[in-house]
């Protein structure tokens, strides 16, 4: 009797154990209010991934706007328009907007704000060297004078030489002079970027986009894919910005970069090329690689330029 009492003691204690245990993942695996709740638990916990970061770091610059149209203009003296040798005062009189949810993060200026003979922001590059840029297959800025604001609101001029074809709708092309400094390039998301970001647990992540109008806004992305990125407008990143930072791809939008926020710098992931997906960057990495080579050694570069990875290594590794 006294045996069969000690057993059904050591029952009930394990249940409440494992009661506990479930109890005690249920709680730590809690959204956000009005977060997307497929956010599954992982051996690492939450805030301590890449993924988390992505959202949270979103939240954080976007804390005290109110996700409307406003809060996203990165330039201020800038209107679409198209430009001429009569009206390019609309764009060579732009400067970088401080009431913009992103204003000072850094690689807003690795992207060209227009043409001398453009349409608003459509077909824009973005740099990734002093020299190279990647841009849409289908778009067309070879031979074009290209617009570029530094952090100091000065505009530098420069011209498109040359493209080179890579993949998926991916091209690289080189300017006729380096841009400085002051204009920079943008790192890109490396290879290795699903060693850090589970999209067996979580469906979307955050991301920003960029449109015609030279908005920035939520993106919510899915990486899974080795060929493209694909984004939804419609949905929301566990932990993320609401669906009204989010703004639809249309037509003109081509070109324009898909990118990750981490810390204060802007990560290049990819391209505006259908309304909901654009080409995977990180597994064209050798590829563009190759083709920025040509490029450099065809126009007699002295400097070798390559893709500068984004390191994720302040991560821990989910995926094994």
């Amino acid at each position: 009797m006294i045996a069969r009492k000690f057993a059904a003691i050591a029952v009930i204690a394990a249940l409440i154990a494992a009661s506990f245990v479930v109890f005690n993942r249920a709680v730590n695996a809690q959204p956000a209010p009005g977060a997307d709740s497929s956010f599954a638990d992982t051996d690492v916990p939450m805030s301590k991934t890449l993924a988390y970061h992505l959202s949270t770091n979103a939240v954080g610059h976007a804390r005290g706007f109110e996700g409307n149209s406003d809060d996203m203009w990165e330039l201020s003296g800038w209107r679409y328009s198209i430009y001429s040798g009569t009206n390019l005062a609309l764009l060579t009189n732009a400067v970088w907007s401080t009431n913009f949810w992103l204003a000072g993060v850094k690689g807003l200026c690795a992207t060209c704000i227009g043409y001398s003979n453009g349409m608003g922001g459509q077909g824009l590059v973005t740099m990734v060297s002093p020299r190279h840029f990647l841009f849409a297959t289908h778009m067309h800025p070879e031979n074009q004078l290209v617009a570029f604001l530094d952090t100091n609101n000065v505009l530098y001029w420069r011209k498109s030489l040359q493209r080179a074809d890579v993949a998926n709708d991916t091209s690289v092309g080189i300017l006729n002079a380096d841009l400085p400094p002051s204009v920079g390039y943008m790192p890109v998301l490396p290879p290795d970027y699903t060693n850090y970001i589970s999209m067996k647990d979580i469906t979307f992540v955050q991301g920003i986009g960029m449109n015609q109008g030279m908005r920035m806004f939520g993106q919510p992305m899915q990486l899974l894919d080795r060929t493209f990125v694909y984004w939804s407008c419609s949905r929301r990143s566990p932990f993320g910005l609401g669906t009204n930072w989010n703004v639809a791809i249309r037509g003109g939008d081509s070109s324009n970069p898909e990118m990750l926020l981490i810390g204060n710098q802007l990560v290049l992931a990819s391209h505006n090329y259908s309304i909901n997906s654009g080409p995977n960057y990180a597994f064209q990495f050798d590829a563009i690689n190759r083709q920025m080579h040509n490029l450099s050694k065809t126009n007699r570069l002295k400097t070798d330029y390559q893709l500068t990875p984004f390191s994720l290594t302040n991560w821990p590794v989910i995926n094994r």
